[in-house]
């Protein structure tokens, strides 16, 4: 939790026969004031700041989340993990010219932090530069004291996809899984790679390990139900089901599975 300083001024109304005790009083508050403007450290509070923008933004209120980063950025205009929150800020709002600034800015600051490698990179890959945003991948994967590769791996998978490429897409996945095999977005990318290629079994044990790791989501529970069906599998045939009408009944998975219920049966 943030701790908040509070500077507080004292002031003094000073008669014209001020005593020696009245002038000592407010020297005393002065000194005190100005101990507590240099003891307030902007750079630990900007991190803070950035900490709970970053919470808001899991959790989608960007209202929030923006008056926290933006208080960051007035403490520590400086700041690479300010800049770097801010462009993860403006691209969740599809601001892309002001993602694009601060993921920039970040990487002028710091050009060797492999998580803002990764970070712009996906971003580049969203806005279809896929040959800098492979340039990025590639650049945090040579550092070889990132932990977190396993979700560089992804990435690359996921932009390889958006290319149609699945055979790279596919390779990637499987790295990423070979360095964390609870990645749960490569497990539902295999299992939907599985699927597509007739491998029924092999994409419903993909879906049982993602099931391990989250809660079954309208994607994970359409494909769940379709692979279920060819595997004469009724059970888990009627549990998708209840699942996508139950939890998701809005979805467009649900919608797709209802415009063809008659072949679940």
């Amino acid at each position: 939790m943030i701790r908040f300083i509070a500077i507080v001024i004292m002031t003094f109304v000073v008669s014209a026969c001020e005593t020696t005790r009245e002038v000592s009083s407010q020297n005393l508050g002065a000194s005190s004031s100005v101990s507590d403007e240099r003891s307030f450290d902007r750079d630990q509070a900007a991190a803070k700041r950035v900490g709970f923008g970053l919470t808001y933004l899991g959790t989608g209120n960007y209202q929030r989340a923006k008056v926290h980063l933006d208080k960051a950025l007035e403490y520590s205009p400086g700041s690479s993990d300010v800049h770097y929150a801010l462009g993860v800020y403006y691209q969740r709002v599809k601001d892309l010219k002001k993602a694009d600034k601060h993921f920039k800015k970040a990487l002028r600051i710091a050009p060797d932090r492999a998580d803002y490698l990764n970070a712009y990179g996906a971003f580049r890959c969203e806005k279809g530069d896929f040959e800098k945003a492979e340039e990025l991948f590639q650049q945090a994967i040579a550092i070889p004291t990132y932990s977190d590769v396993a979700m560089v791996f992804y990435n690359v998978g996921f932009c390889a996809l958006k290319q149609d490429d699945v055979v790279r897409a596919e390779t990637f996945f499987r790295k990423s899984l070979n360095r964390d095999a609870q990645r749960p977005e490569a497990l539902l990318e295999m299992a939907k790679i599985e699927y597509d290629k007739k491998r029924y079994e092999r994409s419903m044990s993909y879906l049982r390990r993602y099931e391990q790791l989250r809660r079954p989501s309208p994607v994970s529970g359409w494909l769940g139900l379709r692979a279920s069906y060819y595997l004469k599998d009724k059970d888990s045939v009627a549990r998708y089901e209840l699942i996508l009408e139950q939890r998701y009944p809005d979805s467009d998975e649900t919608a797709d599975y209802l415009d063809q219920k008659k072949q679940w049966r």
